[in-house]
């Protein structure tokens, strides 16, 4: 009881700082990240890649927010709820088994986060099943590579890109130029930007609408006046390093 005391008094606070606005709603942040471009940066490998399929972005979380009349108050940890993938239907699981992985580090610890830390916050109070499903289903809702490819911007790694064309094939789907909003990871050595991550807005409905309050991981930046949306493949070392771990298991298990 405590804790769900301490957490509301907090939310309250949050709103409270968000220059006394009243709640008028929620509205949703939707990310993926592009694998070609995170990969370049962290030490991926098959193992944390799932069944991904390199036809899709990979997703980040769906992430509820209170609306509020000019911007937007960012809430979490909302019940007290582990995560528990038991809960999860055979469904669902194949389904985030794709659209849904740790890339870079483990893919349940990574999912554990994203449902304790926004799943609990979904206004409609969802299942973790419900959850995890929804989020799974609207990376295929809105594919980020199918959209992108819809005016021929397919993985390059020579192929500089700008706002304008990049923002484009988003704008066409969501209706609003506003309603996504990107950051790039930059080579420290060679000062180019690559395509990190994309966000989609939504009112509670699930209607596109500007992004109001959406600021940039603190691993990422503001892209250049142009950037790169690379290719993705795992290095042979990497596939090396998934072919190992079975064998392990199964030598500890003799």
């Amino acid at each position: 009881m405590k804790i769900i005391l301490l957490i509301l008094l907090s939310q309250l606070l949050l709103v409270h700082s968000q220059e006394s606005e009243d709640i008028i709603g929620y509205m949703y942040v939707f990310a993926q990240e592009w694998p070609g471009s995170i990969c370049k940066f962290q030490k991926c490998t098959k193992t944390y890649m799932g069944n991904y399929d390199n036809a899709r972005w990979n997703n980040h979380g769906l992430w509820p927010n209170t609306m509020l009349s000019t911007s937007c108050g960012f809430i979490q940890n909302c019940r007290d709820e582990t995560y528990d993938e038991n809960k999860l239907t055979v469904a669902t699981k194949t389904l985030i088994d794709v659209t849904w992985n740790g890339m870079y580090s483990d893919t349940f610890t990574f999912r554990k986060h994203e449902w304790e830390k926004h799943g609990t916050c979904h206004p409609d109070n969802l299942t973790q099943n419900g959850y995890m499903s929804k989020v799974g289903n609207l990376n295929n809702q809105y594919n980020y590579y199918k959209i992108l490819a819809s005016v021929g911007i397919y993985p390059d790694n020579e192929r500089q890109l700008t706002d304008t064309e990049f923002r484009a094939p988003f704008t066409k789907t969501l209706g609003i130029s506003t309603a996504m909003t990107y950051t790039c990871q930059k080579d420290s050595n060679t000062g180019k930007f690559y395509i990190a991550e994309v966000r989609t807005c939504f009112t509670q409905a699930m209607k596109p609408r500007t992004c109001d309050c959406s600021k940039p991981v603190s691993a990422f930046v503001t892209c250049g006046k142009t950037f790169y949306y690379p290719t993705f493949s795992l290095s042979e070392q990497q596939q090396v390093q998934f072919e190992e771990i079975p064998d392990l298991t199964d030598a500890f298990l003799q």
